[in-house]
């Protein structure tokens, strides 16, 4: 297995364990609480091992995207770091004042979903691009207007959207490097017949 499919492998993996992360709860709603918030009820679970996984799969793709789109591969550098940053710093558990590792953890997220969307666009992919930014701009509107009512909602909209652009990324790599290998028969002589 190379170095594309099991970047593959790793982000549906880590799309399979942040929805089963979501499945026990600890008493917390998807619509009102965050994907941290959920992680930091579950320290080394389920979602933290999901948000994990996506950003060393990601580290994976960084060769492929750097050959043909550098500031892309700068950009998802970015993503993959803040984002491990922001699974090894967790935030304050839901209902609790932000402490200082608190805040680290929301700006990381911030600066990894943010380069996330800035390398969507920067790769071509604009419709999952929009739906993120949609999803941002919600989750600000949310957090800033509306005390954080549907929070939970519109930052899952804004993974899904990114999620799935990493995995459509890793998809078509993965269908460019197998056509590079595949043997080309147009080059093959065929003997003329008699």
């Amino acid at each position: 297995m190379n170095r594309l499919s099991l970047a593959l492998f790793g982000l549906f993996l880590s799309a399979f364990l942040i929805v089963a992360g979501h499945l026990d709860g600890n008493g917390l709603s998807p619509w009102v609480h965050t994907i941290s918030d959920y992680a930091a009820a579950d320290r080394g679970g389920a979602v933290e091992t999901g948000m994990g996984l996506a950003a060393l799969a990601t580290l994976a793709l960084l060769p492929s995207v750097y050959r043909s789109n550098r500031l892309a591969a700068v950009l998802l550098s970015v993503w993959s770091g803040a984002l491990l940053v922001a699974t090894v710093v967790p935030t304050d558990p839901a209902g609790e004042a932000l402490s200082p590792t608190g805040y680290l953890h929301r700006y990381a997220s911030t600066v990894a979903f943010a380069a996330l969307l800035a390398a969507g666009l920067r790769l071509g992919f604009r419709r999952l691009t929009g739906v993120g930014v949609a999803g941002g701009v919600a989750m600000l509107a949310s957090t800033y207007l509306f005390h954080r009512y549907a929070i939970g909602l519109t930052e899952r909209v804004m993974a899904a959207a990114e999620l799935s652009m990493l995995i459509a990324l890793t998809w078509n790599l993965l269908r460019a490097s197998v056509r590079s290998y595949a043997p080309s028969y147009a080059t093959t002589a065929v003997p003329a017949r008699a």
